[in-house]
Formats: structure tokens, C-alpha cells, sequence
């Protein structure tokens, strides 16, 4: 038969074991609302004349170059290219067009990364 005692520490076991896992189902509940809430794009504005690339890479196609002022929606990014450069990826862009990021006013903070991991 079971004691007070007994059937109290089972409960205090119980309800800890409960506790800690809607704190975990709370915590990666929050990383997918925070990941669904990051913007789609942030808007850039180049600093001058800015070449459009089919590929993170200036010796791919030129598509055309943005003048000087023109405010782009960029992406993500990515340091995953042959020169280690960061290059920004278009939003909605048709063909895929990227622009290196030394056209743009330096980022306190960059766009996501285009290849995470």
C-alpha cells in the first residue's frame, strides 16, 4: 500500500516531468514562431552603380547593373563562394540575380544566410 509520503513524491516527480516538457514544447514552439517571423527580405539601397550576377560570382553572366540610389530586396547571404566575398542574393528575383555586398553601406547586421549549416 502506498504512503503519503510515497504518493507525494510520485506527484512532485510527475508534475516536474510534466513541467520540463512544456518548457521544451513551449521553447521549440517559440524558435518556429521566431523563424516563421523573420522577414522574407530587408531593403538595401546601393551605395553606386551595382552589377546583377546569375551566380554569387563576377565572372558569372552580368544580367545588369542597378544605378547608384536603387533600393533592392535582398534575400540572405552567403560567404559560400569561390573568393569567401559575401554576396547577397534578389528577392523574387527572375532569374535568380545576386550583387556583391561591397555595393551597399555596411550591415551592422547582414541578411540571413542563403546555405545555414
Amino acid at each position: 500500500m502506498a504512503t503519503p509520503q510515497s504518493v507525494l513524491t510520485k506527484t512532485a516527480v510527475l508534475g516536474a516531468a510534466l513541467a520540463l516538457a512544456g518548457l521544451t514544447a513551449s521553447s521549440a514552439q517559440a524558435q518556429e514562431a521566431t523563424a516563421a517571423a523573420a522577414p522574407a527580405y530587408v531593403n538595401l539601397t546601393t551605395a553606386n552603380s551595382t552589377p546583377v550576377y546569375s551566380q554569387p560570382s563576377s565572372s558569372s553572366t552580368r544580367y545588369r547593373t542597378e544605378p547608384r540610389g536603387t533600393t533592392l530586396r535582398i534575400q540572405c547571404s552567403t560567404t559560400k563562394t569561390p573568393s569567401g566575398n559575401m554576396w547577397f542574393r534578389i528577392y523574387d528575383s527572375q532569374p535568380t540575380g545576386w550583387v556583391w555586398s561591397g555595393h551597399f553601406p555596411s550591415q551592422v547586421h547582414p541578411p540571413k544566410e542563403c546555405f545555414p549549416g
